[in-house]
């Protein structure tokens, strides 16, 4: 059912994580949608808040620092990530929770996580859904990365500010270490209405 509702609000036919992967033309905004669904899975089965995703974050912070691990073919966190949080971002991402999830405020913009990783192709997995299931797998198999994807957010803030948790994931498929497979980075903010 959540998938049903999250890929029509950013523009896709497919319905499912069934369709093939074909590596000559990858529907990257496909496979990025499934993962945060493959997240919100897991924070729903542990009464978590979701995480929604946000084309802002996803074009403006998370797109360009994946491409970088991708042309670098290395996994690490760039310096500077806080340098793409301009203030216009941050505006446009308090719209952009306005308009697309109809949060009513949003006064501040909490940079809170982010997470990289490279997944080597499996030829065993086939559709979108298999690999975007892969990589919150492996996202889930180290313990920082793990809290991230489980708790970051998870839970109403001390104060009771009403808040929306907004993420951004971006894959791209290349090489590292002479293996083919995808870089995947997820960022993950909060916007804080402080009435």
């Amino acid at each position: 059912m959540l998938i049903l509702w999250i890929l029509p609000m950013i523009g896709y036919s497919q319905q499912d994580g069934t369709k093939t992967m074909d590596f000559n033309k990858i529907d990257y905004r496909l496979l990025d949608s499934l993962i945060i669904v493959e997240i919100n899975k897991i924070r729903d089965s542990l009464g978590h808040i979701h995480m929604n995703y946000s084309r802002v974050i996803s074009d403006n912070i998370t797109s360009p620092r994946c491409e970088k691990l991708r042309r670098e073919q290395h996994v690490y966190h760039p310096k500077d990530r806080e340098n793409l949080f301009t203030t216009k971002v941050q505006t446009d991402l308090i719209k952009e929770s306005l308009k697309t999830y109809k949060f009513k405020g949003g006064d501040d913009v909490n940079d809170g996580f982010e997470i990289c990783l490279f997944n080597t192709q499996n030829y065993k997995l086939v559709t979108y859904g298999d690999y975007a299931m892969s990589i919150v797998q492996l996202w889930c198999t180290s313990t920082d990365h793990a809290m991230v994807v489980r708790d970051a957010f998870g839970e109403q803030s001390v104060n009771n500010y009403p808040e929306i948790v907004m993420s951004g994931v971006s894959t791209k498929y290349g090489m590292w270490g002479g293996r083919n497979g995808f870089y995947a980075v997820l960022n993950l903010v909060r916007v804080i209405d402080f009435e």
